[in-house]
């Protein structure tokens, strides 16, 4: 199992304007959620199909085969049930690790100051875990 990392401390190591790039940003993000590959959430089996990775991958639900289980990559993770931009999610954890205020930032990405807040005590729970990855269905597949 990998050790975590502090998010916030790594997403601002790892800052690059390329990273406003959604599709750079959801890569990089999932890839910190998901740096064992895609898994199944539910029975925690490898997806294999180009399909189901590609939906996986693009944050558009997975059906899996094996569990009959409905998800997405979000899904079992800190993320699941995001309502952030995901661009705006990483803007925000760069702007929360450069001490930048909470409502300077809320008026900066058009995001209500609470939803900073919010958002900056879910990085901290996530970080708290002790793990990088938390999806529930990939801990449980290692571990068999």
């Amino acid at each position: 199992m990998q050790q975590a990392q502090d998010f916030m401390k790594s997403v601002f190591e790892n800052f690059t304007i390329e990273l406003f790039d959604e599709r750079v940003c959801r890569e990089w993000i999932l890839n910190k959620l998901h740096p064992e590959g895609a898994f199944c959430p539910g029975c925690g089996e490898p997806i294999l199909s180009e399909r189901c990775l590609q939906n996986f991958w693009n944050l558009k639900r997975v059906f899996c085969k094996d569990c009959k289980k409905i998800f997405t990559s979000l899904t079992g993770t800190v993320l699941n049930g995001i309502q952030v931009d995901i661009r705006a999610l990483f803007g925000m954890a760069v702007f929360l690790q450069l001490g930048v205020d909470r409502k300077v930032i809320a008026k900066l990405l058009k995001i209500h100051p609470e939803t900073i807040r919010l958002w900056e005590m879910k990085f901290k729970a996530w970080e708290a875990m002790g793990k990088e990855n938390t999806n529930d269905g990939a801990e449980a597949h290692k571990s068999l």
